[in-house]
């Protein structure tokens, strides 16, 4: 089932939930993407922020009792989509995080793959034509 758009992309996980966590990498696997990295703490996704060679990055907003915003806004610095998964309410998290696709908590495989496709479409709509 892999999609043409995501074959190959490298998308890092972050989630605190060690369940969830090994289901997202089984389903990333399934729509042809590469984990390149992940996360439980946000110590641990901070380090991963500034370092891992990602194309994007799925992000539970909260991890245990701390929101992931400043990892987030790391990777946004760093030219990294962000799909933050939450059980919150979009228009609830904080404005600073408006460049991030929201996906709301519970999803599947379909809603994974809709929310990875439309970032990296996205993203090829607003590069600048090659010369």
């Amino acid at each position: 089932m892999t999609n043409p758009v995501l074959t190959g992309k490298r998308i890092a996980v972050i989630e605190d939930e060690a369940p969830l966590s090994l289901v997202l990498g089984i389903m990333l696997d399934e729509l042809g993407c590469v984990q390149a990295g992940s996360a439980r703490t946000l110590t641990d996704a901070l380090h991963l922020a500034n370092g891992v060679d990602a194309d994007a990055v799925l992000m539970d907003y909260r991890l245990k009792d701390e929101r992931s915003e400043p990892a987030a806004l790391r990777f946004l610095e760093r030219g990294i989509k962000v799909i933050l998964t939450t059980g919150a309410e979009a228009e609830s998290l904080p404005a600073t995080l408006s460049p991030c696709d929201v996906m709301p908590k519970p999803f599947g495989l379909a809603n994974l793959e809709d929310h990875l496709v439309r970032a990296f479409e996205t993203a090829q709509k607003q590069s600048p034509p090659t010369p």
